[in-house]
């Protein structure tokens, strides 16, 4: 299935990444919907660890650099998320069957939320600010 196009913010790299995090999503509830892998688990929260710092230290990049006005909020938003994924890992360190529907669906809806709510604003405001730069560059 991949990602919607509901959810694509025209950014590519913030597009591609999104598309990556929820196609691992999908492929946890397929894991859960059949038997339930345990390192498919593992990987998982492993992968939301790392796609945190990366994905999150990227977009704040942007939203300094064009000076983005909700910066703030946004970075609010990160900082939750951060902390659920923490204490998920901490209360998580094993599979089991409760954590990773949790994962499939209360951390996902986070995400999808996350997108559609604070990255869709993020991808216009990034989107609009970069042909400012482009038009700017050609006078």
């Amino acid at each position: 299935m991949g990602l919607d196009k509901k959810y694509e913010t025209g950014i590519l790299w913030q597009d591609t990444q999104h598309r990556q995090l929820i196609d691992l999503m999908e492929k946890l509830s397929d894991s859960n919907a059949r038997e339930a892998d345990p390192k498919m688990f593992t990987y998982t929260t492993a992968f939301l660890a790392m796609y945190v710092t990366h994905h999150f230290n990227l977009e704040e990049q942007y939203m300094k650099t064009y000076g983005y006005p909700d910066l703030e909020f946004h970075l609010k938003e990160h900082h939750k998320y951060i902390d659920m994924i923490k204490a998920f890992r901490k209360d998580h360190t094993r599979f089991s069957m409760e954590g990773a529907l949790f994962l499939e669906q209360s951390i996902l809806k986070w995400i999808l939320d996350h997108i559609m709510e604070n990255d869709q604003k993020l991808g216009a405001f990034i989107g609009k600010e970069e042909k400012k730069r482009l038009l700017a560059k050609k006078d």
